[in-house]
């Protein structure tokens, strides 16, 4: 330089050229980054806490649209019932008390539809106060994998032959009544000498059967009851807050139901019936006490003769 201001121009295209190399090695880095993240649906974001500023810097799977460009506008997206856990964990990061911030929420699209996100960020410049500057995060849309998650959640609770509630779905039931202090009518149900006709016309013949009084004991049941299968020839219903005179007539109509069923065996209609346990809950009762009272009120049923319902 000759005046202090204006570099040489050997100098000047020595700066030019380290700025296109600089330029070339982000777009080479840039174009790195897009193939790690291509196909993982990961999304890089910055927020700015001190304006409240989001950028997001690839979009994957989502639309330019779906991204709040500001803090108030991402936090009016979130779902209500995640909200207060997902701010508790950000605050917590900006004040220092965590090492990162990370979760799990929904958000809600204009439609009302629901997107599940996996979220975590670190605040990578504070000021000299210690106040956060930037934080720098990625999230990524888990929404499928909710819905795969709850479809495994329900599948573990349904019986694959009947697909009524299975033993843990029935439990699972029992104890959400019991945790609201519900009442609510215990019926067990056996298949009388279920052993005998299966040995006699065979498994598939026994299956039928099977699902035909599954259908047969929850199609007239409310909202507010189940009925699942408690194990091999047993059924579980729980009639919701019904006394015994309200429990004991529905119970009946379904004893007499089963009673009409046939199944067709070749040439031949085959016909079963059922014995039944029936009780009620009482007050300060946990779900094992009433589910013990049902199996002896069944132990009962059997030992006068079977197909019948006896109550205890």
């Amino acid at each position: 330089m000759t005046d202090g201001s204006t570099p040489p121009a050997d100098q000047m295209q020595q700066l030019q050229a380290q700025l296109a190399a600089a330029l070339a090695e982000v777009a080479h880095l840039n174009e790195k980054l897009d193939a790690a993240l291509d196909g993982t649906g990961i999304c890089i974001w910055q927020g700015r806490p001190q304006s409240g500023d989001l950028t997001v810097f690839n979009y994957q799977n989502f639309e330019i649209g779906d991204m709040a460009p500001h803090f108030g506008l991402w936090l009016a997206k979130l779902h209500p019932h995640d909200k207060q856990a997902v701010l508790d964990n950000y605050y917590a990061h900006l004040a220092g008390k965590t090492p990162c911030y990370e979760a799990v929420y929904r958000t809600l699209t204009p439609d009302g539809s629901v997107c599940w996100l996996w979220d975590r960020g670190r605040v990578v410049e504070r000021d000299d106060a210690g106040q956060p500057l930037r934080i720098l995060g990625a999230h990524r849309d888990i929404t499928l994998e909710k819905e795969h998650e709850a479809q495994l959640a329900m599948q573990a609770r349904l019986d694959p032959l009947t697909g009524l509630a299975n033993r843990r779905g029935l439990l699972d039931f029992l104890k959400s009544i019991d945790r609201r202090g519900g009442s609510y009518a215990l019926a067990m149900v056996d298949v009388d000498h279920f052993k005998q006709f299966n040995d006699l016309h065979g498994h598939d013949i026994g299956d039928r059967v099977l699902i035909a009084i599954a259908r047969s004991l929850s199609a007239p049941l409310s909202d507010y009851d189940l009925c699942g299968r408690w194990g091999g020839e047993e059924f579980l219903l729980v009639l919701g807050n019904a006394d015994m005179a309200a429990a004991n007539d529905v119970i009946v109509q379904l004893h007499q139901a089963v009673q009409r069923l046939t199944v067709s065996s070749g040439e031949q209609d085959l016909s079963t019936t059922v014995s039944i346990g029936l009780t009620v809950h009482q007050p300060g009762e946990n779900f094992d006490e009433v589910l013990l009272r049902a199996d002896r009120a069944l132990l009962s049923a059997k030992r006068k003769g079977r197909n019948m319902v006896c109550r205890r």
